[in-house]
């Protein structure tokens, strides 16, 4: 601990261990999450963007086609290729709203200057795909995670409604009616009704306003709004406009609310029962030259992934100012930031890549000197934004037919070795992608002859397997629990 004095965020140790995560065997207990890797990449090439670390053309054009294989055929991204259900191939995998936001980000991060951010979206079908986030949403304004029998499936998760204005932000732009590729828009006066209904009676933001408030939701509301509002040549949120002044009808109580989240963390010499938690959150506002940490909900222990949520909510509200900047950096500097590189959930635990890549989105919002410039709203850098911008100018005027598709050239397909773009991630599935053709795939192709494109992909199939192996019991599996906090158990709160 370094005392009184400014802590320094280790880059080093950071960029070796982001690299660890990309390119080495990641620990066992990743092995439960491995359908949703799209996401787990996200995370390990953005931090390493924002840490100023370069891919090279190799890797760039490895995670290209590897994120392009997963695009469903029938609208958005699956989360892994292991993602598809038994009896189905691997490239039929269930697209949800999560891998989708998370697959246009990485198109965005894996290009590299402006030719290159032109081309990233090319191959994505944007028609499609947006028609797919429309079948999204319910009439009621909320989004489920995904469609299964033509169904929407999951609960009114305010997630779900960020993660759609997201990806309404990066692909919609200003393509207006009877224009070739425009697609009819979301309902955003219900969408907005939806998020208004989720303020709660002590300020905060829950599904809906008789659920338990959380910081994390409060992000997701205010991202989602902020993103309505944002024009669409913008790498930051403005000051609050039409959406954000509609969807939020108590901004006093909600700046309330998040600001009774700091908790004051005490050095262990100085409590007085080991029994108690070593955190005072009375002493929040009294100390100027301490740790503060924050937490997400009511009498819960401090987080380094609230940092994130509640500075991140702030600043998209233009009060970051109640945030006490050096209090805060030294709680993630000297707290949680690990001997290896990476931040730790909570004191004296190992890092992960979810709370490691909050923890640096915090510092980059605090405007660390190590770290770029940072989105707010989309969570990565301010560079990544512009370079999505020009993808998504790119990929309309290629659909307008101005433009000759830089895939087409063969660009992404040069110098690129049958290998894994993301080794940790991707260990259990070498042997399938090593045999994957080149992507884009044909979506035509597949549609009317899946075994020649998908031969690699596709799961063994044992005897007696039923395409269809799934009853409404293991369905229901898919639906989000109206009571589970906006972020796992296992990674926020387990008090």
């Amino acid at each position: 601990m370094s005392g009184t004095g400014d802590p320094s965020l280790d880059k080093q140790q950071h960029i070796k261990y982001w690299q660890r995560c990309h390119k080495t065997y990641l620990p066992s207990p990743y092995t439960a999450y491995d359908s949703t890797r799209l996401t787990f990449a996200c995370f390990i090439i953005s931090a390493l963007d924002t840490l100023s670390v370069p891919l090279s053309h190799t890797e760039r054009g490895a995670i290209r086609r590897w994120v392009l294989s997963l695009q469903h055929p029938e609208g958005g991204f699956c989360g892994s290729s292991t993602h598809a259900l038994p009896g189905q191939e691997a490239y039929k995998g269930t697209a949800n709203i999560a891998a989708t936001s998370f697959a246009l980000l990485l198109l965005g991060l894996a290009a590299n200057g402006e030719d290159e951010a032109r081309s990233a979206f090319d191959g994505v079908d944007r028609v499609r795909l947006l028609k797919w986030l429309n079948r999204l949403q319910r009439k009621d304004g909320s989004f489920g995670q995904l469609l299964w029998g033509g169904e929407i499936v999951g609960g009114r998760d305010m997630r779900h409604s960020y993660l759609a204005s997201c990806i309404r932000w990066m692909l919609r732009g200003d393509v207006k009616e009877g224009d070739e590729g425009w697609v009819e828009d979301l309902n955003i006066d219900e969408m907005v009704a939806h998020v208004k209904r989720g303020q709660t009676y002590d300020g905060g933001v829950a599904e809906s306003s008789q659920h338990e408030s959380h910081a994390g939701y409060a992000y997701c509301a205010i991202g989602a709004l902020s993103l309505l509002d944002r024009p669409p040549d913008s790498t930051s949120p403005h000051p609050p406009e039409e959406a954000l002044k509609r969807g939020v009808p108590d901004r006093d109580g909600l700046l309330h609310f998040l600001a009774s989240r700091p908790f004051a963390y005490l050095a262990k010499e100085e409590e007085e029962d080991e029994v108690e938690e070593n955190f005072l959150e009375s002493k929040a506002g009294e100390l100027d030259h301490g740790h503060i940490g924050f937490n997400g909900r009511w009498n819960k222990k401090a987080d380094t992934c609230y940092c994130w949520w509640v500075g991140g909510t702030l600043a998209m509200l233009g009060n970051s100012t109640i945030i006490k900047v050096i209090p805060s950096r030294r709680y993630l500097l000297d707290i949680t930031q690990h001997r290896i590189g990476g931040f730790s959930k909570s004191v004296g635990g190992p890092p992960d890549m979810y709370h490691s890549y909050l923890g640096l989105a915090a510092l980059a919002t605090m405007g660390d000197a190590d770290l770029k410039e940072f989105d707010v709203g989309l969570c990565c850098s301010q560079e990544t934004t512009r370079k999505i911008q020009k993808a998504r100018e790119g990929l309309i005027e290629s659909t307008r037919g101005n433009r000759k598709a830089w895939s087409d050239d063969g660009f992404w397909n040069r110098s690129a070795p049958p290998q894994l773009p993301f080794v940790g991630l991707n260990h259990l599935n070498q042997l399938a992608i090593d045999k994957t053709p080149s992507f884009p795939p044909n979506v035509a192709a597949m549609s009317s002859s899946p075994k020649d494109t998908a031969e690699a992909t596709e799961p063994a199939k044992s005897s007696g397997t039923d395409t269809q192996p799934w009853n409404d019991d293991k369905r229901r599996k898919f639906e989000t629990s109206a009571t589970a906090p906006p972020m796992n158990d296992r990674d926020t709160d387990e008090a």
